[in-house]
């Protein structure tokens, strides 16, 4: 079965080392924002509260939500 005339099927051009970069450094930034702001879904094993000054009465105890992890070094 012959294809009808006129179509042409191309792949667009690989981007550039530059513009790789910039995407990839964009996607970390994006999953590493994501996993900041849903640690408490993903991470829940460690939590610690961060309070202000004595002066700072206005601004409630903030979690923050982590992983145990273990870094041997290389």
């Amino acid at each position: 079965m012959a294809q009808p005339a006129g179509v042409v099927l191309t792949t667009p051009p690989q981007p550039g080392l530059q513009e790789s970069t910039k995407n990839s450094t964009a996607a970390w930034q994006e999953d590493l924002e994501s996993l900041f702001h849903h640690a408490k879904d993903r991470f829940p094993d460690v939590v610690w509260e961060v309070v202000g000054d004595e002066d700072d009465h206005m601004h409630a105890a903030e979690e923050v939500w982590g992983h145990k992890g273990v870094f041997l070094p290389g």
